[in-house]
């Protein structure tokens, strides 16, 4: 593996690159925070310094998502896959269903574990028929009856492929599996009755998940829900039921002002497109290089591509890895290649892919 002194460009998937100006910041208080002669890391949740930290940060994400104040906000230990178990407990009684849109890896697992517990939820899409490629469109139409809620995953981090817009149903309550987009675009936050995402892409570090939820539609159920699953006792105990992430809750506060100081989800929304039509427009227009993802599927976070030449591919990523473009290599289900492009991501660092990309290309292919 190179030795570098300087940051590199951190395309990984997650955990993935923080914003410098947020890990500068985290640097600077990390042994003494704001006259406390301590460190976050080693604050009770229990004591006001913490308590001023956790609440900064979850009125600043209620700002950035403008979100109306029947939803809740809270945190949760453990990833977003907590949430596969924790959604059907709170929103499924016995014999009840869902429906899942089985777009990509996520979601199949998703679909997978509530039907260990309710065997009669549904799949209403299998993108395994098109290798994950395509998206459906769900309308009220091809809604089960009876479904208690319909389930996407916003965007595909493995296979590259995201909603670009999303369904507006009247027949179930929309939730998705936001992990690898939450606050890279602004959101019809109404049409959706749960959100969640785990915080190593755009948040911050791992072992965090931020859910939102319409306490208006969280159902009352009977039977038992494990405590740290339970959406209504999380959020009557304030995310503090048990220790918390501490140091991820401070880190991710730290994201959230600093995504306010620079323009908010309209700004950063503008910036990504931006970031990823680049990239797109250079794989299309190469020889060597391509995206697999149709165009009305494409991801703005994850762009995943191919090469024609599978032979080189290991050099390709070798020499990424010498030059300082980390975490190129695509998933073991996918293969291939795949830039993750999160909010942290400069436009510095994609322009200097793409002539890595252009620069390889030339001299290999």
């Amino acid at each position: 593996m190179p030795t570098f002194t300087h940051r590199i460009f951190n395309f990984n998937a997650g955990p993935a690159m923080l914003p410098t100006e947020v890990m500068e910041e985290a640097k600077a208080e990390f042994l003494n925070y704001r006259g406390t002669g301590m460190s976050v890391m080693e604050m009770s949740h229990r004591e006001k310094h913490f308590q001023n930290i956790l609440d900064e940060s979850l009125a600043d994400l209620r700002e950035l998502l403008e979100l109306p104040s029947r939803y809740a906000v809270v945190y949760f230990p453990g990833g977003a896959t907590l949430q596969f178990s924790a959604i059907p407990f709170n929103y499924l009684a016995a014999g009840e269903s869902a429906d899942f849109a089985v777009t990509g890896v996520w979601a199949r697992k998703a679909h997978e574990e509530a039907k260990k517990f309710y065997p009669n939820v549904k799949s209403i899409f299998n993108g395994a028929d098109s290798q994950y490629m395509e998206l459906p469109t769900i309308t009220d139409e091809i809604v089960s009856d009876g479904a208690k809620y319909v389930y996407i995953t916003s965007n595909n981090t493995i296979f590259g492929t995201r909603y670009k817009t999303f369904p507006k149903l009247k027949k179930a309550p929309l939730f998705a599996d936001m992990t690898s987009e939450l606050l890279s675009r602004k959101l019809p936050i109404e049409d959706f009755s749960v959100i969640f995402a785990g915080a190593q892409k755009n948040i911050g570090p791992s072992g965090l998940t931020v859910v939102i939820y319409d306490k208006e539609k969280l159902p009352t159920q009977t039977h038992p829900i494990p405590n740290l699953m339970n959406f209504a006792l999380m959020e009557k105990n304030g995310s503090l039921y048990n220790t918390p992430p501490t140091y991820s809750i401070y880190i991710a506060g730290l994201v959230f002002k600093y995504l306010k100081r620079n323009g908010g989800l309209t700004a950063m929304e503008a910036i990504n497109e931006r970031k990823a039509k680049k990239l797109y427009d250079a794989l299309d227009a190469s020889s060597l290089f391509y995206a697999p993802v149709p165009e009305a599927f494409r991801s703005a976070m994850n762009v995943t591509f191919r090469s024609h030449n599978n032979s080189l591919d290991s050099q390709f990523l070798a020499l990424a890895e010498e030059q300082g473009f980390a975490g190129l290599k695509g998933y073991r289900e996918a293969g291939g290649f795949r830039a993750s492009i999160y909010n942290a991501m400069p436009e510095e660092g994609v322009d200097s892919l793409i002539s890595f990309i252009k620069e390889f290309e030339r001299t290999h292919g």
